[in-house]
Protein backbone atom coordinates (compact mmCIF):
# COMPACT_ATOMS: atom_id res chain seq x y z
CA UNK A 1 0.00 0.00 0.00
CA UNK A 2 2.66 2.71 0.93
CA UNK A 3 4.41 1.64 -2.52
CA UNK A 4 1.37 2.23 -3.71
CA UNK A 5 0.53 6.17 -2.15
CA UNK A 6 4.25 6.74 -2.99
CA UNK A 7 3.43 6.23 -6.80
CA UNK A 8 0.43 8.53 -6.57
CA UNK A 9 2.16 11.35 -4.93
CA UNK A 10 4.69 10.73 -7.65
CA UNK A 11 1.92 10.44 -10.54
CA UNK A 12 0.60 13.91 -8.67
CA UNK A 13 3.88 15.35 -8.79
CA UNK A 14 4.20 14.88 -12.18
CA UNK A 15 1.04 16.45 -13.26
CA UNK A 16 1.63 18.81 -11.17
CA UNK A 17 5.09 19.75 -12.67
CA UNK A 18 3.39 19.58 -16.12
CA UNK A 19 1.11 21.74 -15.39
CA UNK A 20 3.31 24.71 -14.19
CA UNK A 21 5.87 24.23 -16.73
CA UNK A 22 2.93 24.63 -19.40
CA UNK A 23 2.43 27.59 -17.57
CA UNK A 24 5.68 28.83 -17.68
CA UNK A 25 5.68 28.55 -21.11
CA UNK A 26 2.87 30.23 -21.64
CA UNK A 27 4.20 32.73 -19.96
CA UNK A 28 7.01 33.04 -21.82
CA UNK A 29 4.93 33.38 -24.80
CA UNK A 30 2.88 36.34 -23.24
CA UNK A 31 5.64 38.22 -22.42
CA UNK A 32 7.45 37.77 -26.27
CA UNK A 33 4.18 39.18 -27.46
CA UNK A 34 4.58 42.33 -24.70
CA UNK A 35 8.01 42.63 -25.43
CA UNK A 36 7.29 43.18 -29.09
CA UNK A 37 4.51 45.31 -28.69
CA UNK A 38 6.40 47.55 -26.47
CA UNK A 39 9.02 47.29 -28.96
CA UNK A 40 6.56 48.65 -31.67
CA UNK A 41 4.80 51.05 -29.83
CA UNK A 42 7.63 53.60 -30.50
CA UNK A 43 7.76 53.29 -34.37
CA UNK A 44 4.11 53.73 -34.40
CA UNK A 45 4.53 57.30 -32.43
CA UNK A 46 7.13 57.90 -34.86
CA UNK A 47 4.96 57.40 -37.77
CA UNK A 48 1.82 59.60 -36.03
CA UNK A 49 4.52 62.37 -35.82
CA UNK A 50 5.14 62.33 -39.46
CA UNK A 51 2.06 61.95 -40.48
CA UNK A 52 0.92 64.76 -38.21
CA UNK A 53 3.84 67.01 -39.09
CA UNK A 54 2.58 66.17 -42.76
CA UNK A 55 -0.89 66.91 -42.25
CA UNK A 56 0.34 70.28 -40.22
CA UNK A 57 1.99 71.26 -43.40
CA UNK A 58 -0.40 70.45 -45.68
CA UNK A 59 -3.38 72.65 -43.69
CA UNK A 60 -0.69 75.89 -43.37
CA UNK A 61 0.00 75.29 -47.54
CA UNK A 62 -4.36 75.36 -47.97
CA UNK A 63 -4.84 78.07 -45.52
CA UNK A 64 -1.87 80.33 -47.38
CA UNK A 65 -3.39 79.34 -51.08
CA UNK A 66 -7.08 80.41 -49.33
CA UNK A 67 -5.19 83.93 -48.27
CA UNK A 68 -3.97 84.48 -51.70
CA UNK A 69 -7.25 83.34 -53.72
CA UNK A 70 -9.22 85.97 -51.41
CA UNK A 71 -6.29 88.56 -51.81
CA UNK A 72 -6.86 88.27 -55.62
CA UNK A 73 -10.58 88.23 -55.89
CA UNK A 74 -10.17 91.63 -54.00
CA UNK A 75 -7.62 93.18 -56.40
CA UNK A 76 -10.01 91.83 -59.23
CA UNK A 77 -12.91 93.70 -57.70
CA UNK A 78 -10.58 96.56 -57.05
CA UNK A 79 -9.68 96.80 -60.92
CA UNK A 80 -13.17 96.26 -61.87
CA UNK A 81 -14.57 98.78 -60.00
CA UNK A 82 -11.54 101.44 -61.44
CA UNK A 83 -12.46 99.90 -64.60
CA UNK A 84 -15.83 100.69 -64.28
CA UNK A 85 -15.40 104.24 -62.83
CA UNK A 86 -13.07 105.11 -66.14
CA UNK A 87 -15.66 103.74 -68.51
CA UNK A 88 -18.66 105.98 -67.23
Amino acid sequence: QELGDTQARLLAAEEALAAKQELIDKLKNEAERQRATLETIPVLQAQAEIYRADFEAERAAREQLHAQRDALQEALRSLRLRLDSEGA
